[in-house]
């Protein structure tokens, strides 16, 4: 099955791929987040946001069974799953691990 195309064009950046919907509580407490961390790394970071409704084959492609949910990605791989809400300290602590 192919994937859809979500790589940036630069595979040095780390990439998250947030997964939410427009309904979901956490998705809106976690949206600040990561709206300053997009701030805080500009050159580190590449930052796609997918709505699980609107996105449903991507959804399916990376297996995204909550929302929200966070895909990162480094030189293209998948590093790591976050299967729901996470607060800044601790998504911030994943990206300083990758980058």
């Amino acid at each position: 099955m192919a994937k859809e195309s979500v790589s940036s064009s630069s595979n040095s950046r780390l990439e998250l791929l947030v997964f939410e919907n427009n309904w979901c509580a956490q998705c809106y407490t976690q949206r600040p987040i990561i709206k300053s961390l997009r701030t805080e790394y500009p050159e580190q970071i590449d930052v796609k946001t997918f709505n699980v409704e609107e996105k449903p084959k991507l959804s399916a492609d990376y297996n995204i069974q909550s929302a929200p949910s966070i895909i990162v990605k480094k030189n293209g791989n998948v590093v790591e799953r976050i299967p729901r809400f996470i607060d800044k300290e601790q998504l911030e602590t994943i990206i300083r691990y990758y980058l």
